[in-house]
C-alpha cells in the first residue's frame, strides 16, 4: 500500500466532484451543479489554509482556503468543484504533483466566483 493510498484510507473524506452550468429560470441566472460519475467514490485530505494566494486559469491572484490531495484523475480541472459534507468549494488550481499521474494537488477557494468581484468594473 501507497504512503497515499495509506493516508487517504486513515484520514481522507468523501468527496464529489461537480460541474456548473449557468441556466435561465423565470429570467434569473440560476446555478446548476451535476456530480462527474467518473468516480463517485473520490476521497481526498482536506487541509484549511490561510494566507496562501494562487493564480486561477484567469490569471488573477485568489486566496485559497482549502488544500485537496487526492489520487490522480486526468479529468479533473479549474472548471471543476468539490462538494465534501454540505459545502461546495470552487477548484482554483490542479497540480500533477512531479508529473507522475500519481497524486493530485488541488487548491479551492470557499469563496468561489464571488472572489473575482474586486476585478470587475
Amino acid at each position: 500500500m501507497s504512503l497515499l493510498a495509506h493516508s487517504l484510507a486513515k484520514c481522507g473524506q468523501a468527496i464529489t466532484f461537480q460541474t456548473r452550468d449557468v441556466k435561465l429560470k423565470n429570467g434569473q441566472a440560476e446555478e446548476v451543479f451535476a456530480n462527474v460519475t467518473a468516480n463517485p467514490n473520490d476521497t481526498a485530505i482536506i487541509k484549511t489554509v490561510s494566507g496562501v494566494s494562487v493564480f486561477d486559469d484567469t490569471n488573477t491572484e485568489i486566496v485559497a482556503t482549502h488544500k485537496l490531495t487526492l489520487a490522480y484523475r486526468a479529468d479533473i480541472t479549474a472548471e471543476n468543484w468539490v462538494l465534501f459534507g454540505t459545502k461546495r468549494i470552487k477548484v482554483l488550481t490542479v497540480e500533477n504533483c512531479a508529473e507522475k499521474n500519481k497524486v493530485l494537488i488541488l487548491m479551492c477557494t470557499e469563496r468561489g466566483e464571488d472572489s473575482k468581484v474586486v476585478n470587475q468594473g
